[in-house]
């Protein structure tokens, strides 16, 4: 029960990683605020999670005011927050070009201001706006953790332009918040999966995931568990002494 008695905020939590990051908060004692755009996915999670005083919370994180709400409501109903996990994100976007670099090979002539703009209000600006209300409540109180849920694709620049860019953005974001609020007993880190066994990746096309995975010394993809516990060892006590790092759960396909 690493996380009794503490409140977490999980963004992107109706599903996929959020949704094994949530189960695996309750699990060790959490009540959890379950965050998703759709409000079935983040009702029907928060109702199956195990344990109590878990709730649902419906909102864009790019959509400052959403958030603020969402920040308000956990204040409301927890009166307090211990853990925020950035982990909503993703990895299309309407106008980005993907449909034509399958054909072409290149992306960023076909990439529109939209599909460029949208990744990194998504990831970026949602990522500030919860590290925002996060940090209002965390300052009245003992500390806290926000663990941001980058990428590979932000270490190594694996993945499409706009989406490394995104997730490479959430490192510096990491490092900088780190600093600021460390003297706050507010510790922020970042995780940088490799190939995850999701929804998400289930839309890659299959000869690119077999490269994925045939360039990976482990030889297969991880599993949404595997980065719940690098959360959960990030949001807990045996973290304690981290604060603006980054580990990656990638079974070794990048090193660095």
């Amino acid at each position: 029960m690493k996380l009794e008695g503490r409140v977490a905020w999980v963004t992107g939590g109706g599903s996929g990683l959020g949704l094994a990051i949530c189960r695996r908060f309750a699990e060790e004692g959490a009540k959890v605020a379950v965050n998703d755009v759709r409000a079935e996915a983040a009702e029907e999670a928060a109702v199956s999670l195990p344990g109590e005083g878990h709730i649902a919370l419906v909102g864009d994180i790019s959509d400052s005011a959403a958030v603020a709400e969402m920040g308000a409501t956990i204040a409301t109903a927890g009166g307090r927050l211990d853990v925020l996990v950035n982990n909503a994100g993703v990895d299309r976007t309407p106008g980005d070009g993907m449909d034509q670099m399958m054909t072409t090979g290149s992306l960023t002539p076909h990439m529109s201001d939209a599909g460029w703009t949208r990744m990194l209000e998504i990831h970026l600006n949602g990522a500030f706006f919860c590290a925002r209300e996060a940090v209002k409540m965390m300052l009245n109180q003992d500390g806290g953790a926000i663990v941001n849920m980058s990428s590979i694709a932000g270490l190594a620049g694996m993945g499409p332009i706009h989406y490394a860019t995104a997730k490479g953005g959430l490192l510096g974001f990491t490092r900088s918040l780190a600093r600021e609020v460390g003297k706050n007993n507010i510790r922020v880190n970042a995780i940088c999966p490799g190939a995850i066994d999701t929804p998400m990746t289930a839309a890659v096309p299959e000869p690119m995931m077999k490269g994925m995975i045939a360039a990976t010394p482990l030889q297969r993809m991880g599993t949404p568990e595997e980065i719940a516990a690098a959360a959960c060892f990030l949001a807990s006590d045996d973290g304690a002494f981290l604060t603006g790092q980054w580990i990656s759960p990638n079974g070794g396909i990048f090193i660095g």
